[in-house]
């Protein structure tokens, strides 16, 4: 009975877990982006397009579905299956890290459950490593291309 109730409650646990470090500015406000119905979000500063919830997964705070988990390789594919979208590069997956936050380090008014790498399209000098940011901490790192890291996709503005 005991892990039933665990169970329950772990997804309230994870929604409710962020830590915010309140003297320090927000680098993500939530009135930089502009919500749209159709499950994509666009920054007014970078003028991207984002999905909010990682590929694989939909509804209004993102718990519908199965998130895609892949390598570089599959990631780079999972974009190319979807017409218009694209993984986007290590600038441009850095510019949606909240800084004053962790676990994670994303708004996740704007972008709901997100506590782990995701894959950027950008390699590194040595061709079997690849930029990543963790979204649990916000740090960015390099990891060889056989990892397997989710995705969050993104197109220009229109």
């Amino acid at each position: 009975m005991y892990f039933l109730i665990l169970f329950l409650l772990l997804p309230f646990q994870l929604a409710y877990s962020q830590e915010c470090q309140s003297d320090y500015p927000q680098t993500t406000p939530s009135d930089r982006f502009e919500i749209h119905g159709d499950g994509s979000v666009t920054d007014k500063k970078t003028k991207l397009i984002w999905k909010r919830c990682l590929q694989g997964l939909s509804g209004e705070n993102c718990s519908q579905g199965t998130f895609f988990k892949g390598t570089w390789e599959q990631a780079l594919q999972e974009a190319e299956n979807n017409p218009g979208w694209r993984l986007p590069n290590i600038k441009e997956l850095q510019s949606i890290v909240e800084k004053q936050c962790t676990e994670p380090a994303i708004n996740i008014q704007i972008f709901p459950g997100n506590l782990s790498a995701v894959w950027s399209s950008t390699p590194d000098v040595y061709s079997y490593f690849v930029w990543d940011v963790n979204f649990k901490y916000g740090y960015t790192s390099t990891r060889e291309a056989s990892h397997s890291f989710q995705v969050r996709l993104v197109r220009s503005e229109q």
